[in-house]
């Protein structure tokens, strides 16, 4: 019989969708709002390329526009994230402006939680055009340092430390946007303000403004897409799009696609999800078959961290080469048969 989990409940102060569409990301705007102290907890940079870390325009951080607690951190939701603003400004730059607050009775390092490169620092923390369907990434400077600020080193418990981080300037009519973190449910409809200050860096790289992902209604592409029945709903999830080669680790791109799928199984309300993981017949089953569990766990996890609905069972299995949907004997065939698929009623 399958592994089962069930996941327990959460609680949920708040879910907010603002118009965007099931296709897009899961909404969770959530946890109580805790006031930060008047000063940043970080301290001044050395890089020339921060022309102005003490955070300017944070005179009255503790007007927060949004807040969410994290979901995976060893503090839970006693670590939580606060935005304070979203503000275009001059040079063609947008900056995000966020609280770090500790909840719990103990010190935090915030390490890589937040940037996957620089320490203690914000810089994998993206931005969602819904709109125009686009992802934007942080600045990075030529030295390949993120365009932001870094904490001076743990939070205290009870206390709230300060982050920024800058990025390429949005179309001028658009007006929200959606802030994702690497510890949070995405945080929806940030309004954009603006900002009469400038700085000043003539060192950044070439801004990457992404498209997002989108799961089709076929498996054209990138082999990623569904079947329906009357009853259920199935999304086939390529592993080539998940996982690097051999790896059950997820790649970046398979967040965005995992926060599509949890919003489509909170819209279904469904008890019970299937997560059934598949490889090609290259290989013998002594690595295929746990290698699509691992595959099919993982992706589990994920969703688990970013679904609101409560008191969901999962059932997780790897089955290997079996049940393949296409013929192994082609490279096409085989791409198709590397897959992660997750059911749920309609």
């Amino acid at each position: 019989m399958p592994p089962r989990r069930i996941l327990p409940p959460k609680t949920k102060h708040g879910k907010t969708q603002a118009g965007i569409t099931t296709a897009i990301l899961l909404a969770l705007s959530t946890g109580c709002v805790v006031s930060p102290p008047q000063e940043e907890g970080g301290t001044e940079q050395t890089r020339p390329s921060q022309a102005n870390p003490s955070l300017p325009g944070a005179e009255n951080p503790s007007e927060v526009v949004a807040s969410s607690t994290t979901t995976s951190t060893s503090l839970g939701s006693d670590l939580q994230i606060d935005v304070y603003a979203l503000e275009r400004m001059e040079n063609d730059l947008l900056r995000l402006r966020i609280g770090v607050t500790n909840k719990s009775e103990d010190n935090f390092n915030l390490g890589f939680g937040l940037s996957e490169t620089d320490h203690l620092s914000a810089g994998s923390v993206s931005l969602i055009d819904e709109r125009n369907q686009q992802r934007y990434l942080s600045y990075r400077q030529s030295s390949g340092q993120c365009f932001c600020n870094q904490l001076d080193g743990n939070i205290p418990s009870g206390e709230t430390d300060l982050l920024w981080v800058m990025y390429p300037k949005p179309p001028e009519d658009l007006e929200r946007m959606t802030v994702t973190t690497p510890l949070t449910p995405p945080i929806f409809d940030i309004p954009i303000t603006s900002s009469s200050e400038t700085i000043e860096n003539s060192n950044l790289d070439s801004p990457q403004i992404l498209d997002l992902t989108m799961i089709s209604d076929s498996l054209d592409g990138d082999q990623t897409g569904r079947t329906e029945s009357n009853e259920e709903v199935s999304i086939i999830l390529s592993s080539d799009v998940l996982f690097d080669t051999n790896s059950a680790e997820l790649t970046n791109e398979a967040r965005d696609i995992l926060e599509q799928v949890a919003q489509e199984i909170d819209d279904s309300g469904a008890p019970t999800v299937s997560i059934d993981g598949h490889a090609d017949n290259t290989g013998n089953d002594s690595i295929n078959i746990p290698l699509s569990q691992e595959r099919a766990e993982s992706v589990e996890k994920s969703l688990a961290e970013i679904i609101t609905g409560e008191g969901i069972t999962f059932e997780v299995e790897g089955h290997g080469s079996a049940d393949p949907i296409a013929d192994n004997e082609t490279e096409e065939g085989r791409e198709r048969n590397r897959r992660v698929s997750v059911t749920f009623e309609k």
